[in-house]
């Protein structure tokens, strides 16, 4: 069969398919750069020119969709406009893309961006997959600035400011990188419209922490958990100052006891982060060792392997926690005092897991650690600060600094000293 031939419906459909995993063309003899690729299982016109110094191959249509004659119209039609310098390749790409949706939008976005946490790729997901569910086959470009300013107002009204807040910024994001891919073909971000008319939630900085005369009645209702994982991960939570999902996946190969450290690998600016084991600390891990079922510090009995919610500890601790603060065994005696002086009656401790994070800092600026410390424990980002990007704080220089911390919250806590916790810190010491 001759690779050249007029294509008419006729020899097209006489054409027969190619072997599978193979491609032959045929060109036109009336207008040689028109042309149909066969393969195994289609047949489609296109039409080869120079596009910018580069010979492209411009898809037409296929055989079954198109004519022969209507094929070779707009074969001509295309390469009028090359002549004129258009890249034809370029606009239909550009033209696709104007009709992208929002759901394959997201599909691209996630394949660029690989290497997301598992917690932002889920909450992400959650976002457009359920937020923003009713504008899956919307194509982006079409989602306008009213549009915007409409959901943002009614997710703040059904689910919070936070998270209202939270999800404009994560379509912000999707859309800022489908309007990349078009080379800036589609409209500004209609997120902008938050910006330039003041609507973004204003949502104040939570402050809370566990005061310091609560601490004492803190750790007597944390001893109280029955599951001693779960009462470990606490401690250990609040005695480094360490973020939830930091704690929960600590696994054991991060962890070097002879060493006196552990490593955070999962991190919130994706840099491993090694903090020194005090000596409470390293009594903690000991004590932990003991109920190692996997590779994880925090085993848990779930898919993921490790524990995952503490819900229910924590209502456990803020409940006892009012017990003793009011010095009653039992709901009961409780109420028998609020009849009596409801005034007398005192809260329980009230707390989240980043409040401990927060708890642990208090203390730590309390003893008037130098603020670069500090910074170095809590794994802050020096962001502009252009000194404190060349300040080299090594994980021994924090030694002594995390052995005061923990020996303050051990005082507060009413938790007995041991000599080597006081040792320890006097041999950091003079080795330094």
């Amino acid at each position: 069969m001759p690779d050249k031939l007029k294509l008419t419906k006729t020899t097209v459909d006489r054409l027969p398919f190619s072997e599978k995993g193979k491609q032959v063309d045929y060109y036109d003899i009336e207008l040689p750069s028109f042309g149909i690729r066969v393969s195994a299982t289609s047949k489609t016109y296109f039409i080869r020119k120079w596009i910018n110094g580069k010979l492209s191959r411009v898809t037409i249509g296929r055989n079954n969709v198109i004519s022969a004659d209507a094929a070779r119209k707009m074969a001509a039609d295309v390469s009028t406009e090359i002549r004129k310098g258009v890249d034809v390749n370029k606009e239909k790409a550009i033209g696709k893309l104007r009709g992208m949706t929002l759901s394959d939008a997201f599909k691209d976005f996630l394949e660029a961006r690989q290497s997301l946490k598992s917690s932002t790729l889920e909450y992400y997901t959650y976002v457009i997959e359920k937020l923003f569910a009713d504008w899956a086959t919307t194509p982006i470009a079409e989602i306008t600035k009213d549009m915007i300013a409409r959901r943002h107002k009614t997710l703040s009204t059904n689910s919070g400011p936070a998270a209202a807040n939270g999800a404009m910024r994560t379509f912000r994001t999707v859309y800022n990188f489908a309007r990349t891919l078009t080379d800036n073909a589609i409209p500004e971000n209609p997120v902008q419209r938050l910006s330039q008319t003041r609507q973004w939630c204003k949502i104040e900085r939570r402050k809370t922490f566990i005061r310091p005369h609560e601490l004492k009645s803190w750790y007597e209702s944390v001893q109280m958990i029955d599951n001693a994982v779960i009462r470990d991960f606490l401690l250990l939570t609040v005695f480094t100052g360490i973020r939830k999902t930091e704690g929960l996946t600590l696994k054991w190969a991060s962890v070097d006891l002879r060493d006196k450290s552990f490593t955070i690998t999962d991190t919130k600016n994706g840099l491993p982060h090694t903090l020194p084991v005090s000596t409470y600390l390293y009594g903690l891990f000991q004590q932990l060792q003991k109920f190692r079922t996997n590779e994880y510090v925090f085993p848990g009995t779930g898919k993921a392997g490790h524990l995952v919610e503490t819900r229910k500890q924590i209502a456990i601790v803020e409940k006892q926690s009012r017990f003793i603060m009011n010095e009653v065994l039992n709901q009961a005696e409780l109420d028998i005092k609020n009849e009596l002086n409801p005034d007398s009656v005192l809260n329980g401790v009230s707390f989240t897991l980043h409040d401990l994070r927060r708890t642990f800092i208090t203390v730590a600026e309390s003893l008037d650690i130098p603020y670069a410390a500090l910074k170095k424990l809590l794994n802050h980002s020096d962001g502009n600060d252009v000194t404190g990007g060349y300040l080299q704080i090594t994980t021994d220089r924090l030694r002594v600094p995390m052995e005061r911390i923990s020996s303050k919250l051990m005082e507060l806590m009413g938790i007995p000293i041991p000599v080597s916790a006081e040792s320890e810190e006097e041999s950091v010491l003079n080795n330094n």
